[in-house]
């Protein structure tokens, strides 16, 4: 997890640098917010992950059309933490379950 941290970090100034040097809207803070969901993604808290990775998706459409590739990107994105989200209920009731069943024998 501390190389996740670490990562973070510098995601993090990046996307203050960026939102001081262009606007909020510009393409480079859309970059730095989708990098930023991806690594709390990987640090497994969906939900910071969609906030950043919902936020990228709003400027990427209003800089882009909806048919760009950045669009898509972003979409693909979102799909993938509630995949991760769902993968990871499944496997924590899973778990539940079958230690459930096999003290009830």
């Amino acid at each position: 997890m501390g190389e996740h941290t670490k990562a973070l970090g510098y995601h993090m100034e990046a996307l203050e640098m960026w939102k001081n040097f262009y606007n909020d809207g510009h393409p480079s803070v859309a970059t730095s917010l989708n990098n930023i969901g991806s690594i709390y993604k990987a640090m497994g808290e969906h939900t910071k992950a969609l906030g950043y990775h919902m936020e990228a998706l709003e400027m990427w459409k209003n800089f882009y059309n909806d048919g760009h590739p950045s669009v898509a990107t972003s979409l693909n994105n979102i799909g993938g933490i509630y995949m991760a989200a769902f993968t990871m209920q499944w496997v924590s009731t899973r778990r539940h379950w079958g230690t459930t069943w096999r003290h009830s024998k």
